[in-house]
């Protein structure tokens, strides 16, 4: 997961808390890490540490002792901070009602350019897919066409296997409840095509699901206005 963001710099270290029945995840310390690259690594370890605990007692439920996992950053070689915990009975993906839904966190994962060349040809020709899909539907949903250039980005969050579509609206494109609703469709259909066909050709592809944000300038901040998981 952190090699895609060519974070695997950041080496975890695996211990056992056998009175606490907790696996640790350890890393730093590296000095000058930017704060994101921290919260990206306890997403990683938390996923990472969650799925093999749950794979763990689901295959030797009566032996396996370790159900809890925390994530720790070194400060220092004496002084670590805790940057998150859980219980892999809790299951490792979030989601409401049965359903998944991208969040800020992944968001702000996604928004780290990837250093896999897969991902970025796939990134690349996603938005592509995204602007052409919009512009063929125009005669039935009566928008403008869009361009490459009208601010619609897209990048990838391998934590939860979640591709991200985000635009900041330079041009106040999609303000209206009619406008994002074409905007979520068309990206689901784009998105979910290009997705599904790497994940037929490509044995290691793992990006199942998206997510739409859309900049809403009564609050200044991006709002998620449609999430998903693509037909397998």
């Amino acid at each position: 997961m952190l090699a895609t963001k060519d974070m695997d710099f950041m080496k975890p270290t695996i211990t056992f808390n056998q009175r606490a029945q907790t696996v640790m995840v350890t890393g730093g310390p590296v000095p000058q890490l930017p704060e994101n690259y921290q919260e990206v690594f306890r997403r990683a370890g938390e996923m990472a540490a969650c799925s093999a605990l749950a794979h763990r007692l689901k295959n030797d439920p009566t032996t396996w002792p370790y159900g809890r996992f925390a994530i720790y950053w070194k400060t220092s070689e004496l002084d670590a901070t805790a940057l998150g915990y859980g219980e892999a009975t809790d299951g490792c993906i979030s989601g409401i009602a049965g359903q998944w839904h991208g969040d800020e966190s992944g968001m702000a994962t996604a928004e780290i350019p990837s250093s896999d060349k897969g991902e970025i040809h796939v990134a690349d020709a996603a938005v592509k897919a995204i602007v052409a899909t919009w512009n063929a539907n125009t005669t039935e949903t009566n928008e403008a066409a869009l361009a490459l250039n009208d601010g619609i980005s897209l990048g990838f969050d391998p934590i939860e296997n979640a591709a991200y579509v985000w635009t900041d609206d330079p041009n106040s494109r999609f303000t209206s409840h009619a406008s994002q609703s074409n905007l979520r469709g068309t990206v689901e259909e784009a998105v979910c095509r290009k997705l599904t066909l790497e994940f037929h050709n490509n044995k290691s592809w793992e990006y199942t699901r998206w997510s739409v944000a859309v900049y809403d300038a009564y609050t200044g901040t991006r709002q998620f206005i449609g999430s998903g998981t693509c037909p397998s």
